[in-house]
Parts: C-alpha cells; structure tokens; sequence
C-alpha cells in the first residue's frame, strides 16, 4: 500500500542514487541516464522526460531547450506520439505551464492532482489525445532553478495506463532527489551545454586519460607506441574540444568532478 509521506530509508536510497550520478559527473549522457533509471526504480515510474533550459520565468517565446532526454516508453510509436506533441504544441498552451512558470523559491514540485481535477483530466483532450495514445496516466513534474548556471532543470515522470497514482512519498523522494541534483550541475555534474566525453574519439579518450594523469605528451607517446608528433594533434583536438588552450584550462575542467571512467 502506497506510503503517505517518505521515510529515513526513502531518503537514504534517494541520497544513494544522488552519488551514483556524481560518480558519471563529467560525462552528462551518463550521469542524467543513470538519474532517470534510478528514478524509475525508486518510485514504480514508466517514463521519465527530463533535461535543461534557460528563459523558463521569461515570456514562452524566449524559451530554450537546452537538452531533452526521454526513457521508458512502452513503444516506439508512443515515444514518436509523444514527440510529436511536445514538438508542436507551444510551451504556453500546455495545461502545466501557467502554474509552474511563476513559482517561487528554488523549485516547485507538483503531482498531476495538483494541477487537474481528476474529472476534468480523464475527459481532456491532453490526456486522451496525447496521454492516453501514449500509454501514460498520472504524472510528477519537478522544476528546479540552477543556481551555478542561471537556467533550469527538469523532471517529468510518468506511471502506464492503470498504473496506482502516485504517493506523497513518491512527490518528496522526487523534490529531495531533484533539489541535491540541480545543487551540483554545472559543479560536480557536468551541464547539459558543456562538451561531451562521448564526442572524443577511442583514441583522443586514451590520451585524455594520460593527460588526466599528469604525462607529458612525450611519455604518452611511448606509451601508446605513437609518434610525437601524432600526439600533440590528439592534444590539440582535445583543447579544441573543451574549448581551452593549456593543460592547466583542461584540467580544470575537471576539478571536483570524479575522474571519468578509463578507456579499457
């Protein structure tokens, strides 16, 4: 039976999921990949819509989607279903917009029941239309402020078709997990418009890694049976990468984020 308010265990598991995702800091894909699946996990979701934008409390022309990532869905048509409707329907004419755009403090958290009468949701056309065609009921939405970044964070998690709703314990495991994350993105957690690890070749990965390490091009160039010359083009498209021109820049990059995971 669902649980009305979250408990010491509740929080332990959200705070775990917490550092599961400052372990993956530096790459974004990664880190925000294991948030939604650890979310699914704690709280029964199906799927969970979540990512970065700037301008969310400016006029709905002014937005900007910054990332968006999409897990769960039961098909690919219901994922294509709901893209479409994401896609074409303007930020101001969704039914959650009026009532998170202005909130005050850090963040607002929010069950579907807060934001709809459940008569007036089960006979609306954004639930039959898209909800419904989607495989998708009730719902969690959870904005945050980046205080590093200026911009916003997103949580929007969903249970199937004839799923239980959600529980008040499910919405403070939600605001706990969302609050500790959005604390760290831009810091420990790399943001969403940072460059990306998985966008570095095998080989630029390799020699990332001798760099993170503190070699000289010239040690990981014996290392890698590799020429010196061909190294300082590996370091200088790295550079490239992160957009800085030193070692010292490159690797600050990295400071307070846990070392990336080694190319095996």
């Amino acid at each position: 039976m669902p649980r009305d308010s979250m408990n010491a265990n509740d929080a332990i598991l959200g705070f775990r999921l917490v550092n599961q995702c400052r372990d993956l800091g530096t790459d974004s894909d990664a880190w925000r990949g294991r948030l939604f699946d650890g979310i699914r996990d704690l709280i029964g979701a199906q799927v969970v819509i979540g990512g970065e934008m700037r301008g969310f409390d400016q006029p709905a022309n002014q937005f900007e989607s910054l990332a968006l990532h999409r897990v769960g869905w039961p098909s690919e048509q219901a994922e294509r279903s709901w893209a479409e409707y994401a896609e074409s329907t303007p930020m101001e004419r969704k039914p959650e917009y009026p009532r998170l755009r202005n909130f005050d403090g850090p963040m607002v958290t929010l069950q579907r029941d807060q934001i709809w009468a459940p008569a007036e949701w089960y006979r609306s056309k954004t639930f039959n239309d898209v909800h419904r065609a989607c495989g998708i009921d009730d719902y969690i939405i959870s904005i945050r402020r980046l205080p590093r970044l200026g911009h916003f964070t997103s949580l929007f998690i969903h249970r199937a078709i004839d799923a239980p709703a959600f529980s008040p314990r499910d919405v403070e495991l939600i605001n706990l997990v969302h609050h500790e994350i959005g604390e760290m993105i831009g810091g420990e957690l790399a943001a969403a418009a940072e460059p990306k690890l998985a966008r570095l070749t095998p080989r630029q990965r390799e020699v990332l890694d001798y760099l993170l390490d503190g070699d000289s091009e010239k040690r990981i160039a014996y290392a890698l049976d590799l020429s010196r010359a061909t190294v300082h083009e590996y370091v200088t498209a790295i550079y490239r990468h992160f957009d800085v021109s030193s070692r010292a820049e490159l690797l600050a990059q990295f400071v307070g984020r846990a070392r990336p995971p080694r190319v095996s």
